[in-house]
């Protein structure tokens, strides 16, 4: 008897081939031919991690990438067959992997890897997805290195998710109108393709295979498009009705191949179709679709940081991303924290300043041996971010006072804003998270300084609220009030850069803020809010199919979180909100990081 055998059949898991189960593919791979897997669109990447002391990736034909072992960047220009990652092999242990395609027009032929005798890939953590579409800012035109410097890329990264990057320069999102130079069809068909733009045989690209959605759900979709329709666009500029109607159908045809994320429509950073797009999201909005929210991005960059006036350069697209970070962090449960809210042994051990790069370009610093700090948080999970340089030293963290970890931050250049270490899954509840400064240090290190940047407490599921940090005003929030005001505030956030403010003047007053969700399955949830003030406002939760629940604050000057669990939602819909009623006028009330998710 002949057997044929396919070469997934044959694969086996740890052995870096093609079917191996520890490499994770993101983005639109194409396995059709089980000799090569070939990547389209860019930032498309594979990821996983492996043993030993090198590793070496097998192309099918010439190309360029970049490949990041244990962190480390580096770029290949042309480079084909059995190509060396470690030319100096690595100490013996496990390591991280990630190959990217890192221009528009970069394909990745991949055939396998190649690992020491006895050495194994392991596979790397299951991460929720992100997915970036847009034009030739998304692509990161003008960074450094294209995809993986543009803000679609650093916000991924930041967030600890896996993400795409759905964009090519020229491209509109309209049919129809098409860069002078590049007769592409628009976004709006586009996007449904395997291929991007270059490959495209006509304009109608009609023979583009069709992407299969089935290959990966997207938690999150962030849009970024019109720039294109607005002055580059043949045989003349999108007309404005045009646009709004087809980002409305755009909308409607994404949220049919995911029907459970979250999309945002950015606000083009030139503020081209502002009021057209805001109008679609509305229209979405008024079609029963509450997942839809419209990010007003008005502000977040200048003149001068774009070269061309039209392209961010590297610093804008980290000024972009220190922006969309914390409005989207809490649609994955996670909620930030800027080092202001740390709690340090000795303000004398920590001073704090300025530091281009860091989130919200701040952080604290000691080089003070057994100088330490806390961050005590409710969640599941932490992960903490900093700065690696070469006078920084080694750290070590803890979870409510267990076993240290010894964290070592040397870097030969300077990074910011980085992942240095992240916890194992905690029960649910109250923990808290130490850094200590061991005083010791890595060989090549010129000092032993540990800094305090940020870090993400993974608070629960998917947050199904709308504008929940308040970032954009109250947007997507229902209120009222008598003799009271509803406002927001940068005074003095939980995290990013707004809260909501309910406050009085000189006699009594009450004031609502709610949201309405519809559309829930039915089962548990949980809500929690991070709050300070007066005491006597309540977190509440109605509308869900049975009697209306509720919390109260108590009086506090810091933020503190309000817990509401065990909601059992039979109708597919609940109202969640805050009331307050005060009798003196004196009552005031900040809320930031509210959280709604099924348990």
């Amino acid at each position: 008897m002949a057997l044929s055998w396919g070469a997934s059949a044959l694969a086996a898991t740890g052995d870096g081939g093609l079917a191996d189960p520890n490499i994770n593919y993101v983005g639109r791979w194409d396995k059709s031919n089980s000799a090569t897997y070939r990547s389209y669109w860019n930032g498309s990447y594979l990821s996983t991690k492996f043993t030993g002391t090198t590793v070496k990736v097998k192309l099918a034909e010439k190309t360029t990438f970049m490949a990041i072992v244990d962190g480390v960047a580096e770029t290949y220009w042309d480079a084909t067959g059995t190509f060396n990652l470690t030319p100096t092999p690595l100490a013996n242990g496990t390591h991280t992997l990630k190959i990217i395609a890192r221009h528009e027009k970069t394909e990745l032929p991949f055939q396998g890897l190649v690992l020491d005798a006895g050495a194994s890939t392991v596979r790397p953590d299951t991460l929720p997805l992100v997915e970036f579409i847009g034009d030739s800012i998304t692509s990161g035109v003008l960074t450094q290195e294209q995809a993986v410097t543009d803000y679609a890329w650093l916000t991924g990264e930041r967030l600890g998710v896996d993400h795409t990057q759905i964009s090519y320069p020229g491209i509109t999102l309209t049919n129809g109108y098409h860069h002078k130079d590049s007769p592409m069809p628009g976004m709006e068909s586009l996007y449904f393709k395997l291929w991007q733009a270059n490959r495209c045989p006509d304009v109608a690209c009609t023979a583009n295979p069709g992407w299969n959605f089935a290959n990966y759900t997207a938690k999150l979709v962030v849009v970024n498009l019109g720039s294109n329709d607005n002055f580059t666009a043949v045989p003349s500029r999108v007309p404005p009705a045009t646009f709004q109607e087809t980002y409305t159908n755009f909308l409607k045809n994404i949220r049919a191949k995911y029907p459970n994320a979250n999309i945002f429509a950015l606000r083009t950073f030139n503020g081209f179709y502002q009021t057209e797009t805001q109008a679609a999201v509305n229209a979405r909005l008024a079609a029963g679709d509450a997942r839809v929210h419209y990010v007003d991005t008005t502000g977040w960059i200048d003149s001068s940081d774009l070269p061309d006036t039209l392209h961010p350069d590297d610093g804008g697209h980290v000024k972009i991303t220190n922006r969309l970070l914390p409005i989207l962090l809490p649609y994955l449960g996670k909620v930030t924290l800027n080092d202001s809210k740390f709690s340090y042994d000795n303000t004398a051990n920590w001073p704090s300043g300025w530091q281009n790069g860091a989130y919200q370009n701040d952080n604290h610093w000691s080089s003070v041996a057994n100088a330490s700090y806390q961050v005590p948080f409710s969640g599941t999970q932490v992960t903490l971010y900093g700065g690696q340089a070469p006078a920084h030293g080694i750290a070590a963290v803890s979870i409510d006072n267990g076993a240290e970890t010894f964290v070592d931050t040397y870097s030969a250049a300077r990074k910011d804003n980085v992942p240095l270490w992240s916890s194992p899954v905690l029960t649910a509840g109250n923990h808290t998270l130490k850094v200590r400064n061991t005083g010791l240090k890595n060989a090549s290190a010129t000092g032993t300084f540990v800094v305090g940047d940020r870090v993400d407490i993974t608070d629960g599921g998917v947050n199904l609220l709308s504008n929940a940090g308040f970032e954009d005003g109250l947007r997507g929030w229902s209120t009222g009030s008598q003799s009271g005001t509803v406002s927001t505030a940068t005074t003095r956030p939980n995290s990013g850069s707004s809260h909501l403010v309910h406050s009085g003047g000189t006699a009594g007053y009450w004031a609502y803020t709610s949201q309405i969700l519809t559309g829930l399955a039915n089962g548990s949830y949980t809500v929690k809010a991070w709050v300070r003030g007066t005491a006597g406002h309540q977190l509440y939760v109605k509308g869900f199919g049975g009697s209306p629940v509720s919390v109260t604050s108590v009086a506090s000057d810091v933020y503190t979180q309000l817990t509401i669990s065990n909601i059992n939602v039979t109708n597919g819909s609940a109202e969640i909100g805050f009331w307050t009623s005060d009798g003196s006028g004196t009552g005031w009330l900040h809320v930031d990081d509210m959280t709604f998710y099924k348990q």
